[in-house]
């Protein structure tokens, strides 16, 4: 560089162009700088770079001159933008992850709500009335269960879970059969041994249940009764803890979002250093949200209802219009499918993009933390 009157301050900025980590070794050697390569990465090098600006601006003779001026203000506007902090979280990510919340608070709903309805039946087993509760195995019905009534009196209820375990004995006792059939004409050896394998275990199952069954019919009254409270104020207590796990994740959410977006405002010299990082969650996120428009669009546009069937009458000639009530079906689950698949992309692939970039905005922070701390200027110690 052919020496000028601003020969100090043209050094002074060379010194602040070459103060990246970014700049390359042979730049260093040439002095010539990709202007991308200039911007800082930390805000030690941003300090340093912007220090040096100063100091060329103090050491400066003529400040008018054209190849200081552009090189003072191409070097300034790079310090300006790396001080200055710049929104990087998304509102797409914000509201797939509401959406999760939500879902997660309408469970937790849903399952108070089923916790309440098993304290009810607990209610409603300590007010039944003692009966004859005896039930044979011949008399067992495995047909006709009522689901609905099953809590109306311990006849019922016995009744009810009865006929379950006689139904799994019994089909079991069928797949004891239809394996050992199949075990007897298998072509391979490998083939007999699976079969035996299945065999066995259905006799395991078939033995189950017909102790189960034998246990629960030789209680008495009192017996049903205790065994059904149970269960009741079992099932009850499991929503309730049900709830409290839907809760907690619900908050975890919440909280997910809060620093989300208070580690969504970045410095410029952080995005600096992680620029491929961010192209890679800009790409990221621009693809989750591409193929769950793809499923969702799809669903939605989709067909609701199915062509009518024109039916001709033979004997008459006639056709009539008939609606096409499965096609429709059909129609109704693909569309609403679809739809679903879409949204779940959606709302997962987005919460886990949004913890990966939470967890790399945390490591960020706390690292410029302690880069500060570490240079940050200790007061003077006074002389004794």
């Amino acid at each position: 560089m052919a020496n000028t009157i601003n020969q100090k301050a043209l050094d002074l900025l060379q010194e602040a162009a070459l103060t990246s980590s970014l700049v390359k070794k042979d730049e260093r050697a040439s002095g010539v700088v990709d202007e991308e390569h200039m911007y800082p990465t930390t805000k030690a090098e941003t300090d340093r770079m912007d220090d040096l600006l100063n100091q060329a601006q103090a050491a400066v003779e003529d400040p008018n001159e054209e190849t200081f001026r552009e090189k003072y203000e191409q070097l300034d506007a790079i310090v300006d933008w790396s001080y200055g902090r710049y929104r990087t979280w998304t509102w797409g990510l914000v509201i797939a992850v509401l959406l999760f919340a939500a879902i997660l608070f309408y469970i937790r709903h849903q399952q108070i709500k089923k916790a309440d309805e098993y304290k009810a039946v607990a209610a409603q087993i300590e007010a039944w009335t003692p009966c004859d509760t005896t039930i044979t195995w011949e008399k067992c019905a495995t047909e006709g269960r009522n689901y609905d009534k099953r809590y109306t009196t311990a006849n019922q209820w016995k009744a009810y879970e009865l006929s379950i375990k006689k139904y799994e004995y019994e089909r079991y006792e069928k797949n004891i059969k239809d394996y050992a059939h199949s075990a007897d004409t298998a072509s391979t050896a490998e083939a007999k041994e699976k079969y035996l394998k299945s065999k066995q275990y259905s006799i395991e199952q078939a033995e189950k249940y017909k102790h189960d069954f034998d246990s629960l019919a030789s209680l008495d009254f009192e017996g049903v009764q205790q065994m059904a409270l149970n269960n009741a104020l079992k099932s009850a207590s499991g929503a309730k803890s049900d709830s409290h796990f839907f809760l907690f994740n619900m908050i975890l959410l919440l909280i997910l979002i809060a620093l989300y977006i208070w580690t969504g405002y970045v410095y410029g010299y952080d995005l600096t250093r992680h620029t491929t990082r961010d192209k890679i969650f800009g790409w990221l996120r621009k693809a989750t949200f591409w193929l769950a428009g793809v499923f969702f669009g799809t669903g939605f546009l989709m067909q609701l209802f199915a062509p009518d069937y024109i039916v001709k009458n033979l004997a008459t000639g006639q056709t009539r219009r008939e609606t096409d009530l499965g096609g429709t079906f059909w129609n109704i689950v693909f569309k609403l499918g679809l739809m679903a698949i879409g949204a779940a992309i959606f709302i997962f692939i987005s919460t886990f993009l949004m913890f990966i970039e939470t967890v790399f905005g945390l490591a960020t922070k706390i690292r410029n933390l302690i880069r500060n701390k570490k240079t940050a200027p200790t007061a003077p110690v006074a002389a004794e």
